[in-house]
């Protein structure tokens, strides 16, 4: 697996703090057990390191950067046996406090990317075809929305990168915070290029946004999800 690329100049997360965090209020222990007895209550996946990093090896990303990932945008990959929306974006955690988190569950001091940038599936359209879920989620979406054959590609990513773990869409996902329902955003007066711009830098649209960048899919992906954002405009209501 890759490397992790690590911040220049910066304190690196500590598994002590980490288990603070864990355990603490509102903590990941409250749905997550991380012991490996099958018979300890987990309401969520048990997070031990070596199941950790079977999800990790499976989702073809670094340990660290997997979970870290799955902390902060949860429907970028499901456990087996999981329901995809289950698990909503852990609210208000400092990027000190990822670092820290991640630390502890994967038993070694992490630190996180300098870039903040998400990491994302490198073909999410086949990453997508490749999971009968994906794709029964996107055939729904296309049948109740009626959504034209061009749409497909940027449905089949939206699915697939976690957009979901904070938006809703024709009953999948789940809301978080202001995060818009998407069914109807064409109707908006927005272009493809508004859409693209809004994907690669969130902020930049709108001051203090909190939706990560999602420019590491590429322009042609981002156009893709712009072409899909325009076609739905909520049919099936």
């Amino acid at each position: 697996m890759a490397a992790e690329r690590h911040r220049t100049g910066a304190a690196g997360g500590s598994p002590d703090r980490g288990r603070a965090v864990y355990f603490g209020p509102g903590g990941c222990s409250g749905c997550h057990s991380a012991s490996a007895d099958p018979t300890e209550p987990s309401t969520g996946p048990q997070l031990t390191p070596a199941l950790l990093s079977a999800d990790a090896a499976r989702a073809g990303k670094p340990l660290g950067a997997f979970a870290a990932e799955s902390i902060l945008v949860p429907g970028a990959y499901v456990a087996a046996g999981y329901v995809s929306g289950t698990m909503q974006p852990a609210p208000g955690l400092s990027r000190q406090q990822v670092d820290d988190l991640v630390s502890y569950l994967i038993g070694k001091p992490y630190m996180s990317p300098a870039t903040g940038q998400l990491a994302l599936p490198a073909r999410p359209i086949v990453a997508c075809k490749a999971s009968k879920e994906c794709r029964a989620t996107v055939t729904r979406w296309a049948v109740a929305e009626r959504l034209p054959v061009s749409a497909l590609d940027g449905a089949r990513i939206t699915a697939v990168v976690g957009c979901l773990s904070c938006h809703r869409y024709a009953g999948s996902g789940v809301k978080s915070g202001s995060a818009p329902e998407l069914t109807r955003v064409g109707l908006e007066q927005t272009t493809v290029a508004q859409h693209v711009k809004r994907l690669r830098c969130p902020a930049c649209v709108r001051a203090g946004s909190v939706m990560p960048s999602y420019v590491a899919l590429g322009n042609a992906n981002l156009r893709r999800i712009a072409v899909f954002l325009q076609a739905s405009r909520g049919t099936r209501r």
